[in-house]
């Protein structure tokens, strides 16, 4: 019998979510009946997907498949799975896999960070130092004041492993936490209460912090749009870091520029890179990361853990972890 094979294609334009050759490496040496090939460009994707029976990345498209006779699984080293889903493939039975809980370690620390940042006025000092500025008498007079987070309400949208790993931070700075979620579980915990979306109206309303990790779909995009900022609490303050296409960019604008919405921390946007043209760039209540907070020191280490497990079961024909449900697109 063949050995099976693995098509490993974990490539971004940018460079940064590139699969390390000796990640793979090791990865392979950790399966010795298991062949593994790293993609070589499109060419040499078509040639050997015709027998490869699993592709680790995100380089398969609708041409593809009626070639990729063998073809069984897909893995995606991120949490969202929107690149490869395309109605080809939701209609097959190739079963897909994701990353999820990869990032909650890296994502709940930068979702404190920022909070943090901002309560605690730490951009505009930052601000001040660049321009060699001591505002002491500024920042204590500075509006929006400076603030705390314990007391405040935070309202979590989309609770997966990093929205948990946000409650549980953000429980130890003594906040209290809602989350909305499509299929609210009880006991709530690590929230002090969980609802379902019907019910986004009246968390818009009660926090004072609104931190978006759900996943990119046909339902919550453009979830946070002009109606939703009207109903969000005066004065409260915006993070994402699920996707950009959650949020409506230019009713967020109206929103900061209104005072409705007191900053906002973005680490995602509909259009990456953020457009040099952007007026986000330059309001002094946003700060702007590039779409790097689920990377960390671990990150492939974490990455290449969970698909040696699921290989495992693969091998053994046992059901598969991080299962993604095509047609739902989670």
């Amino acid at each position: 019998m063949s050995p099976l094979t693995v098509l490993e294609s974990v490539r971004d334009p940018a460079g940064i979510w590139n699969l390390p050759a000796e990640r793979l490496a090791a990865t392979a040496a950790r399966f010795p009946d298991v062949r593994f090939v790293r993609a070589e460009g499109e060419e040499h994707v078509d040639v050997v997907l015709r027998t490869a029976d699993i592709v680790l990345g995100f380089c398969l498209r609708a041409r593809h498949l009626p070639i990729a006779a063998n073809l069984r699984w897909v893995h995606v080293t991120a949490a969202g799975v929107g690149g490869v889903l395309f109605p080809e493939f939701i209609a097959s039975p190739v079963a897909l896999t994701n990353a999820r809980g990869l990032h909650a370690i890296s994502m709940s620390e930068q979702a404190i960070a920022m909070m943090l940042m901002l309560e605690r006025r730490l951009h505009r000092a930052r601000d001040a130092q660049v321009a060699h500025r001591w505002v002491q008498a500024e920042l204590a007079d500075d509006t929006p004041a400076m603030g705390e987070l314990a007391g405040r309400t935070l309202g979590l949208v989309g609770f997966g492993e990093v929205g948990r790993a946000i409650a549980q931070r953000a429980r130890a700075f003594e906040m209290e936490v809602l989350a909305v979620r499509r299929h609210p579980s009880h006991p709530p915990e690590p929230a002090h209460e969980q609802w379902g979306p019907d019910r986004l109206p009246e968390l818009l309303a009660r926090a004072d912090w609104l931190v978006l990790v759900p996943p990119l779909t046909a339902d919550t995009a453009g979830l946070l749009d002009a109606r939703a900022f009207a109903l969000l609490k005066p004065g409260a303050r915006l993070l994402n870091l699920g996707r950009g296409g959650l949020v409506d960019e230019t009713a967020m604008l109206r929103a900061l520029q209104s005072g409705r919405l007191a900053g906002a921390a973005l680490d995602v946007f509909r259009d990456e890179p953020l457009p040099e043209g952007s007026p986000l760039w330059d309001h002094p209540e946003v700060i702007i990361t590039p779409h790097t907070a689920g990377h960390g020191p671990r990150y492939w280490e974490r990455a290449m853990a969970q698909f040696e497990a699921n290989l495992t079961r693969f091998q053994a024909g046992e059901p598969l972890l991080n299962l993604v449900d095509k047609q739902a697109g989670y």
